[in-house]
């Protein structure tokens, strides 16, 4: 017959007392592992997630070709607006993106995109001819244009970029041409999400812009920050 077995104080009380460390070792572990974690965000924010283009937008590239914004899917992208009689900023924009197609341009996931903000005086041939003309010609670089009250639709509501005003009066159209638009680039992710707007013609910041540009782009080839 098996005999109940005596209790044990002692054995009893370190059972008690290794259970109670195992937990505080524990405990101590998790939160040393969240803190460092907390600190590394804190030094590393993620980039936000301001925008998502839910939809397509369909455009005419500068050779012809139909394309869809959708064919960018899982490829990191920079847009902006342009358009080919700009008297200045667009060249200046075009001269920043074609800086980071030096950088990022061997990359077979990196796009640059430049949609036109006038379609109906931005014709495929017209496109081509400025970009051949101000030695931004690109495999990676699409030229946009097409309809254009789509267009702008579609770049207020899902970019987020300021709506296009015409000018008119005589003055500002000699200052800034005959439209006055968003001037920032907008950086895209692979999942279509836009991660972040750069003032890149500010004239104080423009080079601090650009090189924060760099940093984040480089941020999501390194996978640092998630794709949703």
């Amino acid at each position: 017959m098996n005999r109940d077995r005596e209790f044990n104080p002692q054995l009893f009380w370190a059972s008690i007392i290794g259970i109670c460390l195992v937990i505080i070792m524990g405990s101590v572990f998790v939160t040393r592992s969240y803190m460092r974690r907390m600190r590394y965000e804190a030094e590393h924010p993620r980039l936000p997630f301001m925008s998502k283009l839910e939809k397509n937008l369909k455009g005419v590239n500068r050779d012809g070709k139909d394309i869809h914004l959708a064919q960018l899917k899982g490829k990191i992208w920079v847009a902006g607006y342009l358009y080919t009689d700009c008297p200045s900023a667009c060249l200046g924009l075009a001269a920043y993106m074609a800086d980071l197609n030096k950088v990022y341009g061997e990359q077979d996931d990196f796009q640059l995109v430049s949609i036109s903000l006038n379609p109906k005086g931005d014709t495929p041939e017209k496109m081509d001819a400025f970009v051949k003309k101000n030695g931004v010609d690109a495999d990676n670089w699409w030229f946009l244009s097409g309809d254009e009250e789509e267009i702008r639709k579609y770049m207020l509501r899902y970019f987020k970029l300021y709506s296009v005003k015409e000018n008119t009066d005589a003055a500002d159209i000699a200052a800034n041409g005959k439209f006055s638009h968003d001037q920032r680039l907008v950086l895209v992710d692979r999942g279509g999400n836009i991660r972040g707007y750069y003032r890149v013609m500010d004239p104080q910041r423009g080079t601090q812009e650009l090189a924060r540009l760099k940093a984040d782009i480089q941020r999501l080839f390194d996978g640092e920050a998630d794709v949703k």
